[in-house]
């Protein structure tokens, strides 16, 4: 299995995964084809520009909050960029 894929699983496992970190949404955002822009001292934004969506990552730590994971989540979901069946 790759790394993507373990990235994958571990992203859409329920309930949601408090463990995510940066590196692992930075990866998703690319595989799903969005970009990540920095946007102040402990922010980061993960942007689909076709789309015109911008969802904001606070980082404080290592992890990114459930909240926003879910966010990210629900985007895909609903955007249909998700490629993968669990």
């Amino acid at each position: 299995m790759s790394t993507i894929e373990k990235r994958i699983q571990k992203f859409y496992r329920t309930p949601v995964p408090n463990d995510i970190t940066f590196e692992d949404v930075e990866a998703l955002a690319a595989y799903y084809g969005c970009l990540i822009r920095t946007g102040g001292n402990h922010s980061k934004k993960v942007v689909h520009i076709a789309s015109g969506t911008v969802i904001p990552l606070p980082i404080h730590g290592k992890y990114i909050k459930e909240a926003y994971v879910r966010e990210l989540k629900n985007y895909l979901i609903r955007s249909g960029r998700i490629r993968y069946e669990i």
